[in-house]
């Protein structure tokens, strides 16, 4: 089983932070008296099925050749679907929950 969730955070960061742990992948030991010290890290994802959309932009306007007629405008925050599985603790992201969910989804799950 399954759940859909449509998200909405502040920021790229803020979405990074609570969809993915940052995991160090290298270390320097150079120093053999020292504790290793984390030289890079990765971002690895919390859940298996994130769909990041990001920005999300509406209205706009463009005539027949497409040329801009009206700028479109960018909604605030960062948008991503979030398909939970089972097993997977969705429950911390409820606060950022689209709510009203939207009648006309941008994406969906197929």
């Amino acid at each position: 089983m399954f759940t859909d969730l449509m998200l909405k955070f502040a920021s790229e960061e803020e979405a990074k932070a609570n969809l993915y742990d940052k995991v160090a992948i290298a270390w320097d030991n150079s120093d053999p008296e020292a504790e290793p010290v984390a030289t890079e890290w990765e971002h690895r994802p919390k859940f298996r099925n994130i769909d990041t959309l990001g920005v999300i932009y509406t209205g706009g306007s463009w005539d027949a050749e497409g040329n801009e007629i009206e700028a479109p405008v960018a909604e605030a925050g960062w948008h991503v679907n979030l398909r939970c599985l089972d097993g997977e603790n969705a429950v911390p992201l409820y606060g950022f929950l689209v709510a009203p969910t939207p009648a006309t989804p941008r994406r969906v799950w197929a």
